[in-house]
């Protein structure tokens, strides 16, 4: 009995926070739940012109609120790519809705799940959590800070199985912090765990191991965490120079900063904190950001034009000048016949494209003839297909390219139990193809090969750890004195129309809708490097 009382006095000053935040129309739920919604860590955690707490040094809001309200991870319970996705699959299979949606909240809706979880309840359908504000606050702060780190990077914690104990207990990445304001505000009692800088709790849902067809072993979906930990950049055998984990990538370091300000608004009297990392979780989806504001009113999503348009800037200039690198080798005429290699380097931590397998990379290359295109290969029409390809799913990979048709494309296609392509994730039991760039480091020996190795590749001997390089032999007629150039880019889609046209069958509200807004974007595919050759 006392230990219930001591613990309703801790939690008196967040219900109390809670219903005036409510009273405001902030959708921030009552402490009879075991998280909070990001409005109630916006209390603190979010700029006030009276504070100089979360501004940097050029008067940008750099607050984790205003970073990650413009993210996929706020919006992964409103993505409506994802919905559609679902709504395929329950359409598809419709007696399995309990399983397949359960499985889905539980990295799209994380506090809605694991709250649920903890209150020995089922984990909500999509529709009863659509009515949940943890649900629509997508992977929110009480979630990831809630995490402890006994699970980390083990097989217990992939497929969003983290380890939240409902202690009251949030974690940061700080030592000595002050506890008292967040226990007032919150009733959260604060502790330094620098478990939440680890990769193993990105991990956890970036790891999706899946077991859907009797008589095929566990499928996985999507292995981000797995690839990393088979590259320079894992640091679980020791930390290197080279060593990065997932959040020194994604989340920008914004430099010294005070890291909370009071309610009113004014500066606590804490000291600024080293390296504050930004809460942009830039990834490699503008495309879908672009998608969320063109349709925010429609979707219900709450964050401004300017912060989705802040995530897909920085998106964009992540995806352009980190990500890869294309060179072109040793192009050489022999009478009509051009040759030359292009080198693509693959700079992230993880196989590229990485993540939900519908993407894919690819190489455009053009050769001009006293600036007349002679031979072009991987361009895309307006809907976003690859011209001259008959069927995209079926193309293999090339080691050498004669024609235009024999487009270089790094992706991942999942197959079904009859080996056809699939892209319901409750058929995959394989990869037919996995022709992603590996990541820098990779390891035949290495760590997670049976789950991440590639496949399809064929003879060819120069796709490596970090790079591939592709052989190009063209006919190509000019004189000796014509100047040829050559134009070699790595173009990416993280929506490809080859997983949307599965979409345009499904008689789904949620796959009409996303249908009617995937058709209004443009298709324009982001590059990723583009290198330029001339040979005289």
């Amino acid at each position: 009995m006392l230990a219930q009382l001591r613990l309703a006095l801790a939690l008196l000053p967040a219900l109390t926070v809670a219903l005036a935040a409510q009273g405001r129309g902030e959708g921030v739920v009552t402490t009879d739940r075991h998280f909070l919604t990001s409005q109630a860590c916006a209390t603190c955690h979010s700029t006030s012109e009276l504070a100089r707490a979360l501004w940097n040094e050029t008067g940008d809001d750099v607050s984790p609120f205003a970073t990650w309200s413009g993210t996929m991870m706020a919006n992964a319970f409103r993505d409506p790519y994802w919905r559609a996705q679902v709504s395929k699959e329950v359409a598809a299979a419709p007696h399995r809705r309990t399983e397949i949606e359960a499985l889905c909240v539980r990295c799209h809706a994380p506090a809605a799940h694991h709250d649920a979880l903890l209150s020995r309840h089922e984990t909500p359908s999509i529709g009863a959590a659509t009515q949940d504000p943890l649900a629509r606050d997508g992977v929110s702060c009480t979630v990831c800070h809630q995490a402890q780190a006994a699970n980390l990077g083990s097989e217990a914690s992939f497929s969003g199985q983290l380890e939240i104990r409902g202690d009251n207990r949030i974690f940061g990445p700080y030592p000595e912090p002050a506890t008292q304001p967040m226990r007032m505000h919150t009733g959260y009692l604060v502790e330094h765990g620098p478990h939440v800088r680890d990769a193993g709790l990105c991990g956890s849902c970036h790891t999706l191991i899946t077991s859907h067809v009797p008589g095929h072993g566990p499928f996985a979906e999507q292995a981000p965490f797995l690839e990393w930990r088979n590259s320079v950049f894992s640091d679980e055998a020791g930390r290197t120079e080279q060593s990065r984990t997932c959040q020194q990538c994604h989340m920008a370091d914004q430099g010294n900063l005070k890291i909370a300000r009071n309610p009113r608004g004014l500066d606590f009297n804490i000291k600024a904190r080293p390296n504050v990392r930004a809460h942009a979780f830039v990834g490699g989806n503008a495309f879908m950001l672009d998608l969320l504001r063109q349709n925010r009113e429609a979707l219900g999503v709450t964050a401004s034009d300017e912060a989705l348009a802040r995530t897909a800037r920085a998106t964009r200039q992540q995806l352009a000048h980190a990500t890869a690198s294309v060179a072109i080798e040793g192009a050489r005429r022999d009478g009509d016949t051009l040759r030359f290699d292009v080198r693509v380097t693959n700079l992230a931590g993880h196989k590229l494209p990485t993540g939900y397998p519908a993407r894919r990379a690819w190489l455009r290359v053009i050769v001009r003839v006293d600036n007349q295109a002679v031979f072009v290969s991987g361009e895309v029409d307006a809907a976003g297909r690859l011209q001259g390809v008959t069927d995209e799913r079926a193309l293999p990979h090339f080691d050498t390219v004669t024609k235009a048709d024999q487009v270089v494309v790094y992706e991942a296609v999942p197959i079904d139990k009859d080996g056809h392509p699939t892209t319901y994730l409750t058929q995959m039991v394989a990869m037919g193809k996995d022709t992603r760039l590996l990541p820098k480091g990779w390891r035949g020996d290495g760590p997670e090969i049976a789950r991440t190795a590639p496949k399809g590749l064929g003879d060819d001997v120069d796709f490596v750890g970090g790079e591939d390089v592709v052989h190009y032999e063209l006919k190509v007629a000019a004189g000796n004195e014509v100047r040829v150039v050559i134009v070699a880019s790595l173009l990416y889609q993280s929506v490809p129309p080859a997983w949307v046209d599965p979409l345009r069958i499904v008689t789904t509200d949620e796959a009409r809708s996303f249908v009617a807004m995937y058709d209004a974007m443009s298709k324009e595919p982001e590059t990723l490097a583009l290198t330029v050759a001339a040979v005289e």
